[in-house]
């Protein structure tokens, strides 16, 4: 059976980074992808 997986656009500017853990905005709480079922998370950074 194959993932679905959704395709990330970005934009002009920014790159897309992959990281294990993150930090919720609301609660300040540190979150682990492999909690979620994920092997990381997919943010956007401004390019240098």
């Amino acid at each position: 059976m194959a993932d679905k997986k959704k395709k990330i656009r970005v934009p002009k500017g920014m790159k897309l980074i992959f990281r294990r853990y993150r930090k919720d905005p609301k609660s300040k709480q540190l979150l682990d992808a492999r909690k979620y079922g994920c092997k990381a998370w997919p943010l956007l950074v401004p390019a240098e």
